[in-house]
């Protein structure tokens, strides 16, 4: 069956439930069958609430305005909770109704002008739920809540029909007994209708969703942490606002790229959807390396940081760390930029005992040079460096000058089961005894895995 729009659901359902009203109510006066009656007293209060549910689905539509900037949604909610309590008091007044006739001793008489009333009934109900099933995939709470009315009243004519029956074998209490058994079924309906109701309009959420939704952000790459989280609902969309933390590293562009992937991943999780992103750097539960190069990149005039190094001296950390600035800048300026940056890392890393800082001028980014072809240079280059047995082999040698210094770079094999800090210990005595034997020299020496 086509979708139906949700409004047009409900016009539907209402002129289906006016007909059942006058039927039913003839039929039962006729008959004096309570159960007919109770039924088309349920019919009534469910054209009365299929009536205040299509005037607050048609509101709710509106578009949002600068008195509802989350649009009008919550009015299909306080439709529904309206349209639950009506059900909730049909039940009071058929069990009322119930109670006094037994104390009355009035009964049922039944008839084909009943039997045929409550067919028409259950044939008309079958209609309804189909239209409400086929426009229920807009995910609306009036549809729902139009549907469940369906439902019970499908369900309550099915014990008309018993009702009917037993009173038609003597059992003259039959029809009694079956408005109770629908007096349970609008209770338990209409109290689940106005709990749901009452959630939404309290901004109420399930926690799984809350945890689907938590779980979406924090497992999307670069995302470290979610700081705040905050879901609600309003009509059919779902309403997600929340602050991430990321590497304080990012830049502008991946920061995009990150709130981008969220926005995707949560919108496959849950359909319609507004999402609003706030993302901040994290700063703590950072790695000291991490807080420190955040607070270099921060500082105006800083162009580059190595050699950093973090040691704990038992009563807090001693940092030392190696800042490039502008070779032309005076050494009152390179100093401010000094200060700045260890101020910095003192507000960022709370165990800090002292922050030193060694200033050195920029190199140009590409740099002119030329290479070194020189045999007799590569081969004290390579008798030094084969004087360690742990090398097995020698892949490379580039030599070049720029800017008056010699530059060696030295590729070399190693075992690829030897840990890394055993093969640093190693190439940091290579480099050095080449630096040694060529003064001033810049060497750098790249280990590869051997291959068995």
């Amino acid at each position: 069956m086509p979708r139906i729009s949700k409004t047009r659901a409900l016009q539907l359902s209402l002129l289906a439930i006016t007909s059942v009203i006058l039927l039913e109510g003839l039929a039962g006066i006729a008959t004096s069958s309570l159960a007919l009656l109770s039924d088309a007293g349920h019919a009534a209060f469910d054209a009365l609430s299929t009536l205040i549910l299509l005037i607050a689905t048609s509101l709710s539509l509106k578009p949002p305005d600068e008195d509802h900037t989350y649009g009008h949604g919550k009015i299909e909610s306080l439709g529904a909770l309206v349209g639950g309590l009506t059900l909730l008091l049909l039940a009071i007044g058929i069990g009322g109704l119930a109670v006094l006739r037994m104390g009355t001793g009035l009964h049922a008489r039944p008839s084909l002008l009943g039997y045929a009333a409550a067919s028409y009934t259950m044939g008309v109900e079958v209609i309804r739920i189909v239209i409400r099933s086929a426009a229920l995939k807009s995910g609306s709470r009036t549809v729902r809540a139009d549907l469940f009315h369906a439902a019970s009243d499908l369900f309550s004519t099915s014990f008309v029909f018993i009702g009917l029956g037993l009173s038609s074998i003597g059992y003259a209490l039959g029809d009694t007994a079956a408005s109770f058994v629908i007096v349970a079924l609008l209770g338990v309906i209409s109290l689940r209708l106005v709990y749901s109701s009452m959630l939404e309009l309290t901004d109420a959420v399930s926690g799984k969703l809350v945890k689907s939704v938590l779980h979406e952000i924090q497992g999307t790459n670069d995302v470290l942490k979610c700081k705040s989280l905050r879901v609600r609902r309003v009509g059919e969309v779902t309403h997600v606002d929340a602050v991430c933390a990321v590497s304080p590293l990012v830049g502008i562009a991946e920061a995009d790229s990150i709130a981008s992937r969220v926005e995707a991943n949560l919108t496959k999780l849950l359909g319609k959807s507004s999402i609003m992103l706030h993302l901040e750097p994290l700063e703590s539960d950072l790695p000291t390396e991490l807080q420190v190069r955040s607070v270099t990149t921060r500082v105006e005039g800083a162009k580059g940081v190595h050699n950093l190094s973090a040691t704990d001296v038992g009563n807090g950390l001693c940092i030392t760390l190696h800042i490039q600035v502008d070779p032309s800048l005076s050494l009152d300026k390179a100093h401010e930029i000094a200060e700045s940056i260890e101020q910095g890392i003192e507000n960022s890393v709370p165990t800090v005992r002292q922050v030193t800082v060694h200033l050195e001028p920029s190199m140009p980014e590409i740099s002119e040079g030329r290479l070194v072809d020189d045999d007799e240079v590569s081969s004290t280059i390579r008798s030094i460096v084969h004087r360690f047995s742990d090398v097995k082999e020698i892949r490379a040698i580039t030599t070049y000058r720029s800017h008056g210094r010699l530059y060696i770079n030295v590729h070399c094999l190693f075992s690829g089961t030897t840990r890394i800090s055993e093969i640093h210990e190693m190439i940091s005595k290579i480099e050095e005894s080449v630096r040694q034997r060529f003064d001033d020299a810049i060497v750098t020496i790249h280990p590869e895995p051997a291959k068995h």
